[in-house]
């Protein structure tokens, strides 16, 4: 055990969580999520990937101690939820291992949740290149790799034991990924995997653990209760840039029902950039609440503050004890304790002359 750990053990066992979460009670929690996990990619990127076993084990814990199911209205709204700590489950991107694996858990605790959908990929319909690319370079394990046959900026002789050339690696494929047509990346990605000594098989694309869900599955999940919101057509959130931020919000409600799916009203910030601006952006494309990436328990008190909501992700990469404090209330204590009350950093507009 890490101190980090002793201490959170001892807190849980005097007592503290359960206080903390009386204490807390009226402020809802918001969980992330991204992915299930079909094979070994939990081991790569446990952040991203998470087996349904763990997402069963929170849930009993969750149910176990009050937490109860509410929606982003609730929540934005300071409704109270009958009975117990308000929480909302969401889901960022749109993984087919989503589909497979979390929603179905989900629908059996009561829980509807909301998935932010990233739509260009979901459109492109092709495996998520950098991150099958990252896990191809995870996976293979050598030292050092001579490519050749792919172009200037590929072939040749890689260190991968130096992080520097396994970056420049995954962006040079990256790069000659990206101009290929979609239905062409799936075959590129296990050319690049078995120059690397990964075969077809191992890669196993055909699973579509690296694939998002198709229009048809959105569709299922939206009719069994999951709402499918707002992730911007192009993952990305550009700080200072609001008419472009905007424009990139309006083309993924507009894929999204032209998807038939339900007219959304919900936004996460890709990657948690946000900024200043944030606000009147989301008014102007008629967005009711906005999720961080910025741990913490939800508070109204600032006008804008639906805006920034605060959400926990959670992960493989995420111990039990540090799920029970952080969901307790008591990790929030430590964080005031330590740095002051917790708020999410917002970057200030810029001046002009």
């Amino acid at each position: 055990m890490t101190i980090k750990t002793l201490i959170l053990h001892a807190a849980k066992y005097t007592g503290l969580f359960a206080m903390m979460r009386m204490a807390t009670r009226k402020n809802p929690r918001i969980l992330c999520y991204h992915a299930g996990s079909i094979g070994d990619e939990r081991h790569y990127n446990p952040k991203l990937f998470c087996t349904r076993e763990q997402l069963r084990q929170r849930l009993d814990w969750l149910k176990r101690n009050g937490f109860i199911p509410a929606t982003l209205e609730q929540v934005s709204q300071s409704k109270a939820v009958p009975n117990g700590i308000p929480l909302t489950v969401t889901i960022d991107d749109g993984w087919y291992s989503t589909y497979r694996d979390l929603l179905p858990s989900l629908a059996e605790y009561g829980h509807k949740p909301v998935l932010y959908l990233h739509s260009e990929a979901c459109d492109a319909g092709a495996p998520i290149i950098p991150v099958t690319l990252r896990y191809i370079v995870w996976k293979a394990g050598v030292p050092e790799i001579t490519l050749d046959g792919y172009d200037a900026d590929m072939d040749g002789v890689w260190n991968l034991a130096d992080p520097r050339q396994r970056e420049r690696l995954v962006g040079a494929a990256e790069k000659w990924l990206n101009a290929r047509a979609p239905q062409e990346v799936a075959g590129c990605l296990e050319r690049f995997g078995a120059s690397l000594g990964i075969s077809a098989d191992e890669l196993d694309l055909a699973s579509r653990r690296f694939s998002y869900m198709t229009t048809e599955e959105l569709r299922e999940a939206s009719v069994q209760g999951c709402r499918i919101e707002l992730h911007g057509h192009v993952h990305v959130y550009l700080p200072g840039q609001p008419h472009r931020n905007r424009d990139n919000i309006e083309l993924n409600r507009e894929r999204i029902r032209a998807a038939g799916l339900p007219y959304p009203t919900h936004y996460c910030y890709p990657s948690g950039s946000f900024d200043g601006y944030a606000p009147e952006v989301m008014r102007a494309a008629g967005v009711t609440t906005a999720t961080t990436c910025v741990p913490g328990l939800v508070d109204l008190q600032d006008p804008d503050a639906r805006y920034y909501l605060p959400r926990f992700l959670d992960g493989g990469d995420v111990s039990m004890i540090e799920f029970e404090a952080e969901m307790s209330g008591f990790t929030q204590l430590l964080r005031s304790i330590v740095r002051g009350r917790q708020q999410p950093r917002r970057v200030l507009r810029p001046t002009t002359a």
